[in-house]
C-alpha cells in the first residue's frame, strides 16, 4: 500500500441493503470488509503522528433534481421516483455511517464519483503522488465500474477490493471481475481486503 493511496468507499447507502429496493446480495460482506479496511487506516493516524495512512472518502448516490436532471435522467426520476422520494434510503448504512466522523463524505448526482470536484482533486493528488486508487462500495457492475472507467481514461492506477464491493448478485460481481482483470496490471490490480491489508502491515 501507498501512503497515497485514495480509498473510496462509494454508495454504501440503506437502499443496497438485503429487502431494499436496489439490494446487493453481498452488501453485508462488503460493509464487514470496508469496516475492518478503515479501521486499519484509522489505527494508522492514530498510532504514530509520523506515520502516513490513505486517503479515504466517502461518497453517497443522489438523484439529480428535477430541474438539474438532463436527458435520460429525467425518465431516471420517474422510474426511481419512490426510491427518491424517500430520504431513509439515502442514508449510510450503520455500519459505514460511523466513519462520516473519520472521514469527508461527498454526494453525488451521476454514477461515477469523479463528476465531483473534491473527489477528483483527491484522486489527482493520489495519482501525482505515485498513490493507487482504491474501489470499494456498490453497486460493482454500475457506480464502481463507472468510476473506473472515467479514472482510467483521467490516467488513475486502481486496486479492485473485489470483497469489498457488491453487485447485484454474484454473476454480475464476476462479469465486472473479468472485465478488469483483462485490464490488470497496467490500470487495476485485483484483489481481495485481505491482501491489500497485508501491504499496512
Amino acid at each position: 500500500m501507498n501512503d497515497n493511496d485514495l480509498i473510496l468507499v462509494i454508495d454504501m447507502q440503506k437502499v443496497y441493503l438485503p429487502g431494499k429496493p436496489w439490494a446487493c446480495e453481498h452488501a453485508e460482506t462488503a460493509v464487514s470488509n470496508i469496516s475492518k479496511l478503515l479501521d486499519a487506516v484509522i489505527d494508522i493516524k492514530e498510532g504514530s503522528a509520523n506515520c502516513a495512512a490513505p486517503e479515504v472518502i466517502l461518497t453517497r448516490f443522489v438523484a439529480p433534481s428535477e430541474e438539474d436532471a438532463v436527458g435520460i435522467w429525467q425518465e431516471y426520476n420517474k422510474v426511481n421516483q419512490e426510491v427518491n422520494e424517500n430520504p431513509v434510503m439515502e442514508e449510510f448504512i450503520p455500519a459505514i455511517a460511523r466513519y462520516a466522523e473519520d472521514f469527508p463524505y461527498y454526494d453525488k448526482c451521476t454514477y461515477s464519483c469523479f463528476s465531483e470536484p473534491n473527489v477528483r482533486a483527491a484522486a489527482d493528488k493520489a495519482m501525482v503522488h505515485g498513490g493507487d486508487i482504491v474501489l470499494t462500495g456498490v453497486v460493482s457492475e454500475c457506480c464502481v465500474l463507472s468510476t473506473f472507467f472515467q479514472g482510467a481514461d483521467l490516467g488513475y492506477h486502481f486496486v479492485y477490493l473485489k470483497d469489498a464491493c457488491a453487485g447485484v448478485n454474484s454473476d454480475t460481481e464476476q462479469a465486472v471481475e473479468k472485465v478488469l482483470k483483462g485490464l490488470e496490471y497496467l490500470h487495476v490490480d485485483v484483489m481481495t481486503t485481505r491482501e491489500y491489508m497485508d501491504k499496512i502491515s
